[in-house]
């Protein structure tokens, strides 16, 4: 296993149940030394005891000068640090970055957590059912805070929820003002409910599940939500997975009844072999699309597909409470889908976040001249405001493209323009308008904010599975054509990027193509 974001782990699970002996090789990068000491200390006592130096060092500042679509781990750059090893030059314009962190992107993610419907997967050369034992199974794996709600009837649980997540003032009146005119929204397209969150629900807190200290978006010391790492350390400390960190996989090469790894030791350069009887590549889309590369297995230029996000700004019109930090977790609030073919032929997924000290630092960020102009009114109209980020299938979207020079063993990634996003985001603006105003929830189009491609963190498809594969895609078990013990099993391997949640399916495919390996008879 080559990876230990969620997709590495649900494959590893997978064949761990099986019984196989599985080897996890990973670059495995951690927190620096004081910031571990410092979530330790808070992860050992309840927020009210926190030290204010620990609260300093280990949250949100808006300082990071890559920019404010670079999350941070408890004030660390962990989840997107260069590792030294790959010579990969990155366009300014492009917002993706290849992840050498132990646990991969799933250490910043929103943990959002929502199955694709058939339509969603209606150029895949599998079915939901496919999918559906392997959603099982991922959620098996996860805390699962959510509802059975509206969203249900279009997005299966698959099992029983651990219970919901407290929201915030502005999350309720949200939800609620929604649940009022369900029939005119339905009859629109829109269906919505609860968000489905990878965190850990239960008591007493901060032990067992969420004590709503308002610093989700900065990092959870308590790890209360899920990290793939999480699931890759319980494995290893079962004995049924060994754990090799350290390690920066190269290329790939298939010989006999085997596949050879050749890698980067990280903390020396030196150079490793490793011999594997099968291996199952879940490196992240970016490197995992650079590795398939360098092996041969893809060609020089290769598209990484990419679902769009564009940061949408409401305005709350009527009495909503104060919304700034209280009771109440501070991830999404409420999801959302619009389903118009006057929009999109796709679905287009709206996450809604209501006020966090995030919000002012973004639009201070975003908008520098208008936060300057309005100074500490900034803070009181960030309280009247939700923001929400929607997400695009990726045929309304650019895509990323991976260039790999042999000669210069060196990388780049570039914007490859396919769309006019200017005429979708003006449909869709209308709708919003069409829609949401009237209730209220009035969409601030002028202040929208457009992700840079990869900037939502929903990307991949470089290695698309197929039916009948040609050059440049994979069979249904991920394996590329030319390769038949190596395994695609992240989200390099989709045929497409819908709008909507990209983990779960990540992590369902992988259990997929891992358990299939192992009832086949395959060794």
């Amino acid at each position: 296993m080559i990876g230990s974001g969620p997709a590495g782990a649900a494959a590893a699970s997978a064949l761990a149940a099986a019984g196989r002996r599985v080897t996890v090789i990973d670059t495995g990068l951690t927190l620096e030394p004081d910031r571990e000491a410092a979530r330790l200390r808070m992860a050992s006592t309840p927020p009210a005891r926190w030290r204010a130096q620990d609260l300093a060092l280990t949250s949100f500042t808006g300082h990071e000068q890559r920019g404010s679509n670079y999350k941070q781990l408890f004030g660390s750059d962990l989840a997107f640090r260069d590792d030294g090893v790959l010579p990969l030059q990155i366009s300014a314009d492009v917002g993706a970055r290849p992840s050498y962190a132990a646990g991969g992107l799933s250490n910043v993610w929103g943990s959002g957590l929502l199955p694709y419907t058939e339509q969603e997967l209606g150029d895949w050369p599998i079915s939901r059912t496919d999918l559906d034992a392997g959603y099982r199974a991922a959620l098996e794996l996860l805390p699962f805070a959510a509802e059975d709600d509206g969203l249900a009837q279009r997005y299966p649980l698959h099992r029983n929820p651990d219970g919901p997540l407290l929201r915030t003032r502005a999350g309720e009146e949200l939800l609620a003002r929604l649940g009022r005119h369900s029939g005119s929204l339905g009859a629109a397209g829109y269906a919505f409910g609860a968000p489905r969150l990878a965190v850990r629900v239960g008591h007493p807190a901060p032990w067992k599940g969420c004590v709503y200290c308002g610093h989700c978006l900065d990092g959870c010391p308590y790890g209360h939500i899920y990290s793939g790492f999480q699931t890759i350390s319980a494995l290893t400390g079962g004995g049924t997975v060994e754990y090799r960190g350290g390690l920066h996989v190269d290329r790939l090469r298939e010989n006999g009844d085997g596949v050879t790894v050749d890698a980067t030791q990280v903390a020396d350069g030196g150079s490793v072999t490793l011999r594997c009887g099968r291996v199952f590549l879940a490196a992240g889309a970016i490197s995992s699309t650079v590795i398939l590369q360098r092996s041969g297995l893809l060609p020089e230029r290769r598209e990484i597909l990419d679902s769009r996000a564009l940061y949408v700004p409401f305005a709350w019109i009527g009495p909503v409470g104060r919304t700034g930090r209280e009771p109440g977790h501070t991830l999404a609030q409420v999801t959302m889908v619009l389903e118009d073919r006057e929009v999109s032929a796709s679905p287009v997924h709206l996450t809604f976040y209501s006020y966090s000290g995030g919000v002012a630092e973004r639009a201070r960020e975003a908008h520098p001249h208008i936060s300057r102009a309005l100074g500490p009114g900034l803070e009181l109209l960030a309280r009247r405001l939700l923001v929400a980020i929607c997400f695009f299938h990726s045929d309304d979207s650019d895509s990323i493209l991976s260039v790999w020079d042999t000669g210069s063993e060196s990388g780049r990634l570039e914007t490859l323009r396919k769309v006019d996003r200017t005429a979708t985001v003006r449909r869709f603006s209308r709708a919003l308008r069409r829609s949401l105003a009237p209730l209220g929830i009035v969409p601030l189009m002028p202040f929208a904010e457009h992700a840079p491609v990869g900037g939502g963190y929903h990307y991949g498809g470089s290695a698309p599975m197929h039916r009948r594969p040609g050059s440049g895609q994979s069979d249904t078990l991920g394996r590329p054509a030319g390769a038949d013990r190596i395994h695609v099993v992240d989200s390099s391997c989709f045929p497409s990027v819908p709008g909507g949640a990209i983990t779960l399916t990540a992590m369902a495919n992988a259990h997929r193509i891992a358990t299939a390996t192992t009832t086949s008879g395959s060794s």
